[in-house]
């Protein structure tokens, strides 16, 4: 599945090389990814770390998520009662 990229900060390489500091002091004060193309095209994307960090548990949260469907689909199931609280 091809995905466009939204971001109002998109830099080719060698502008992200001549302005690093810039890109990453504009990253940090507006909190917004920044796009970072090679010959037109998209290569990374630089995320501030709390941004990171909350795509990361997310992704986590989804993947318990997932496993705890495949158990139930499984019937791996504990009653309440065989809980311990």
């Amino acid at each position: 599945m091809s995905r466009s990229i939204l971001a109002a900060n998109i830099f080719s390489l060698a502008q992200s090389k001549a302005r690093a500091s810039e890109v990453i002091n504009g990253m940090k004060t507006d909190n917004n990814p920044v796009v970072i193309t090679q010959n037109g095209v998209a290569a990374v994307i630089l995320l501030p770390p709390e941004e990171y960090d909350r795509l990361v548990e997310r992704s986590e949260f989804f993947r318990a998520v997932e496993a705890g469907l495949g158990d139930s689909i499984m019937g791996r199931l504990t009653s309440q009662s065989g809980l311990a609280y």
